[in-house]
C-alpha cells in the first residue's frame, strides 16, 4: 500500500460529500419552497424529503454489496451519478433569484427555464 492514499481517500470521500450537499443533495430542501405556492407546499416538500431520504436509505442498503463488487473503485458510480445530476439541474432548473411564483411558473410552462423562455414570457406580459 501507499502511504499517501489513505489520505487521498479521505479527502476524496470528504470532497464526494461537499459536493453532494452543495449539489443534488440541497434541491429538495431549497427549490421546492420556491417553486409551489402556499397551498401545496407542505405536500410537495413531504415527497420531496421522502425522495430524498429513501435515496439515501437505498445508497445506505446497497453500498456493502458495491464495495464488495467494485473495491477500489466504489465511488466510481456515485461521481457518475453526481455528474449527470449536476448537468440535469444546470440544464433544466431555471434561476429562481428575484422572481414571482408566477414567473417561475411561466418558466417551466415554457420550457426548461433558461433567459430565452423568461425573455418570451416577459413579451407576452406587454
Amino acid at each position: 500500500m501507499i502511504d499517501w492514499m489513505s489520505y487521498l481517500s479521505v479527502v476524496s470521500t470528504l470532497a464526494f460529500v461537499v459536493f453532494f450537499a452543495v449539489g443534488p443533495g440541497s434541491i429538495p430542501w431549497m427549490i421546492t419552497a420556491e417553486l409551489f405556492s402556499q397551498g401545496p407546499r407542505p405536500s410537495a416538500m413531504a415527497i420531496a424529503v421522502l425522495v430524498n431520504w429513501m435515496a439515501n436509505f437505498v445508497v445506505g442498503i446497497g453500498f456493502p454489496s458495491l464495495k464488495t463488487a467494485l473495491e477500489n473503485y466504489t465511488f466510481l458510480p456515485f461521481s457518475v451519478f453526481l455528474a449527470i445530476f449536476w448537468i440535469f439541474t444546470y440544464k433544466k432548473v431555471p434561476e429562481t433569484k428575484n422572481k414571482t411564483f408566477e414567473e417561475i411558473l411561466a418558466l417551466f410552462r415554457h420550457g426548461n427555464g433558461r433567459v430565452c423562455e423568461f425573455q418570451e414570457y416577459a413579451k407576452l406580459r406587454k
